[in-house]
């Protein structure tokens, strides 16, 4: 029987995790590298700006496809979504390595993998302080 006053049970609400800031910071330090790299080697710095942003573009893609739905009622359009965002990500990073590669003059690979990855990790970790976060609350 409930207490007189009670609030009713509610159903518990999911935040979005703050994409626009998390793209906004691995953008901003992935400029920040480039930079500084660019007081050594302009090719160098060109090399990671592109490779960082192969890795921070095709995420976007995949982030605003797989929060584009909330609820247990959109249960069906979530796993759409995120299977659809999964796909065109990959399918957007291997289109965007192609086109760099084919069509960028003076690159080093080396460090457009090395940029590609150091944006992976970076994702990487705000994705776990993200859901550390939202187990602790």
């Amino acid at each position: 029987m409930a207490q007189q006053g009670a609030k009713p049970p509610t159903a518990a609400i999911i935040s979005r995790p703050p994409l626009l800031k998390i793209f906004g910071i691995q953008t901003g330090l992935l400029v920040l590298a480039s930079a500084t790299v660019l007081l050594v080697d302009a090719v160098l710095a060109k090399s990671i700006l592109i490779g960082g942003l192969i890795s921070v573009l095709p995420n976007a893609y995949f982030a605003r496809m797989a929060f584009r739905h909330r609820g247990a009622r959109a249960a069906r359009a979530v796993s759409q979504s995120f299977k659809r965002g999964e796909a065109g990500k990959f399918v957007l990073t291997v289109c965007l390595f192609a086109v760099v590669f084919s069509s960028v003059p003076s690159l080093n690979a080396g460090a457009v993998f090395a940029g590609f990855i150091g944006m992976m990790l970076v994702n990487l970790v705000f994705a776990w302080r993200i859901g550390n976060r939202r187990i602790a609350k």
